[in-house]
């Protein structure tokens, strides 16, 4: 009996010796849907939240924010910024294909508690730019409507008439006429036809979401005149054919607002659109 219970209590020393090299917490796990302390704001393009026991440099995803020294706006950036999230306290990050920059910043569209996408307002009152590093092209287009519409405003940076863009943020017209897109919100469902006489190569064009900022890049997907593709935005029995594609898992279009859809080329063309 007494080594039984010798046993025993090595058993249990041996569990708990185990037990102890276990991560303690997962309480510094980055997630989406999560809101987090703001810590010091660092510059005008990074700022600090508390994850669980450790600090997580935040820099904006897709933006070239006004530089802190800038003898313009610098001084407006940074105070605009401040405000913006002292007042918060609180932020909520979404992420693109990376999370991390190289330098292990996340990279991150801010949320406010408020509701405030803070790097659209930040485009918005030109106190940045559009700076898209592939792959992280979700908000590519979004972005570029918003830099576009400051620009002819001449508000921030933009009110130099002879400030540029980093990159050639032009919208062109609707280059192929016979290109059909249509959304069925209850089946969540946007429907692409080729009414035109040719085929058309859709590889790497992308079909934005634009209320819900989430966008769809086609892979290899040849579109032959009069067929129709539809990209459903998760898989079910009733969508399995030859030409259906999947968006993810999750509901794209939102049935409790009015929606609006895009379709590009690879050369940012705007292709045909959707409104409700």
């Amino acid at each position: 009996m007494r080594n039984l219970k010798h046993v025993g209590l090595c058993l249990v020393l041996v569990l708990l010796a185990a037990c102890s090299t276990l991560p303690t917490s997962t309480s510094n796990v980055i997630k989406e849907n999560t809101w987090y302390p703001i810590g010091k704001i660092l510059n005008n393009d990074s700022f600090e939240i508390i994850v669980g026991d450790h600090i997580e440099q935040v820099t904006f995803l897709s933006l070239d924010v006004t530089d802190i020294n800038d003898e313009l706006f610098g001084s407006d950036t940074h105070q605009y910024i401040s405000d913006q999230l002292h007042a918060s306290e609180k932020v909520m990050l979404s992420f693109d294909t990376e999370m991390r920059k190289e330098n292990g910043q996340l990279q991150a569209i801010v949320h406010l508690q408020d509701e405030t996408n803070l790097n659209e307002k930040l485009l918005e009152l030109g106190y940045a730019k559009l700076l898209i590093i592939e792959p992280n092209i979700k908000m590519e287009n979004i972005y570029k409507k918003i830099e576009q519409q400051a620009k002819g405003n001449h508000i921030g940076v933009w009110s130099n008439a002879k400030e540029t863009s980093n990159e050639d943020v032009s919208i062109k017209e609707t280059r192929y006429t016979g290109i059909s897109l249509t959304i069925n919100k209850k089946e969540q469902a946007a429907k692409i036809t080729n009414n035109t006489l040719t085929e058309i190569d859709l590889s790497h064009w992308k079909l934005l979401s634009v209320t819900g900022n989430q966008t769809y890049i086609f892979e290899d997907v040849i579109l032959e005149p009069g067929d129709k593709i539809t990209i459903y935005a998760k898989e079910t029995a009733a969508s399995k054919d030859l030409f259906s594609y999947y968006w993810g898992s999750e509901d794209v279009w939102d049935l409790s607002q009015e929606e609006s859809a895009e379709l590009y080329n690879t050369k940012n063309e705007l292709i045909a659109e959707w409104e409700e």
